[in-house]
């Protein structure tokens, strides 16, 4: 995203079986209180390929993720960048779910896409006015290699939140939070995470979304 990868997968989402360590936890997934200035739009567009290259380290646009590829995360993330997984999707209990390193949620993934397929369906973007976070809706489709039956269908709220670095801006953490439609998604910005009652989706066709 902010440096072009030597692939372009569209990261995320896991298939059946998957295990995660869990501890309880809640409220995650919103942006860090604080003053924060607006972003202009060159550094909105700059979290956009923020985005654009976790995907292109974490599977989304072929369903490969070659560990030994030699992708560099801390070029579009903290140090300490963490994904918290949603809960079904990655076989861990409701209310369970833990803020895990990325580069441990990518050597779990690519063990996953050597036998599942993942696919993103109606897939939207909602940015913060304020520019330091994103949330993608999506609908995540998993199939068992090239059977043509979908193992699970998973609708998710992906929050990503920004941070501003030494470096410029980084993914500082993303959560996968449930929401079943448009408007559940909306409902979790607006009431749990703080984000502005105007918010709103737009369909977008981006990050290797299938639709």
């Amino acid at each position: 995203m902010l440096m072009p990868l030597s692939r372009r997968d569209l990261f995320h989402s896991a298939a059946a079986g998957a295990t995660l360590l869990a501890i309880p936890g809640f409220l995650v997934g919103c942006a860090k209180p604080g003053p924060v200035q607006a972003m202009g739009s060159t550094e909105q567009d700059e979290v956009i390929s923020l985005i654009e290259a976790w995907a292109g380290a974490f599977g989304y646009y072929d369903g490969r993720i070659d560990l030994e590829d030699g992708d560099d995360l801390s070029a579009f993330t903290t140090a300490d960048c963490t994904l918290t997984a949603h809960a079904p999707l990655w076989g861990t209990k409701a209310g369970e779910e833990k803020a895990i390193p990325v580069a441990e949620v990518r050597e779990q993934l690519a063990g996953m896409l050597k036998w599942a397929r993942i696919a993103r369906h109606d897939m939207h973007l909602a940015r913060h006015p304020l520019g330091n976070a994103v949330c993608l809706f999506f609908v995540v489709k998993a199939r068992a290699g090239a059977v043509p039956i979908n193992l699970m269908t998973v609708p998710l709220a992906f929050v990503v939140n920004i941070a501003e670095t030494e470096d410029g801006l980084r993914i500082e953490d993303i959560h996968e939070r449930p929401a079943e439609t448009l408007e559940d998604a909306r409902t979790v910005l607006v009431d749990e995470c703080g984000w502005p009652a105007e918010t709103s989706f737009q369909p977008t066709l981006a990050f290797g979304a299938a639709s």
